[in-house]
């Protein structure tokens, strides 16, 4: 079986609907793979999915709904590859703590998502708002071997170290604050 799941608040923005479309076209051909959303459902939020809504694709087997956790850290070890296929995002954290517990990623081609990714190494990259694209990508991510996918975890990893290092990131911040105090 091969788990995917995407972690965020429950939001059209971040590809809902695009996912539980795609999961519907995979799970065709592959009806061992698994697509797991783990997030809160935020109301508040103008493009939330209503709980009716994810409860009826859990019910229809197009995901696997897992509410908030204090427990990501199980979650994403659990998984085999992370999905984020946003609209628009901030540096996403899910991905770099995706990288860091050394899984690939599938993710939108937008700034904030796009620097988790090098291409075919570490994960795929999808257009976002694009069902067919997001499929593609899973696509590529299921022919892999699992020698294949033992390397795609390496490289996530290494790339979570070269480039999201915390202290790497203090320092770019503190070069920062010492210019503007000039």
């Amino acid at each position: 079986m091969t788990k995917f799941l995407t972690i965020g608040r429950v939001l059209y923005d971040k590809g809902y609907k695009e996912l539980v479309e795609a999961s519907k076209i995979i799970r065709r051909d592959n009806p061992d793979v698994e697509f797991h959303w783990l997030g809160p459902i935020d109301e508040s939020y103008p493009a939330h999915v209503p709980l009716e809504k994810v409860l009826e694709d859990q019910e229809n087997g197009d995901i696997v709904y897992h509410d908030f956790s204090n427990d990501v850290i199980s979650f994403l070890k659990g998984a085999d590859c992370i999905i984020l296929p946003s609209y628009h995002e901030g540096m996403s954290r899910t991905l770099m703590e995706a990288l860091a517990v050394s899984r690939p990623v599938i993710t939108s081609d937008i700034p904030g998502c796009r620097e988790a990714v090098d291409e075919g190494v570490n994960g795929f990259l999808c257009e976002a708002r694009n069902t067919a694209s997001l499929v593609e990508a899973i696509k590529c991510f299921l022919k892999l071997s699992e020698e294949e996918r033992r390397a795609m975890c390496e490289n996530s990893r290494k790339k979570a170290e070269s480039r999201f290092d915390v202290k790497k990131v203090i320092s770019v911040y503190d070069a920062i604050l010492s210019k503007l105090k000039k």
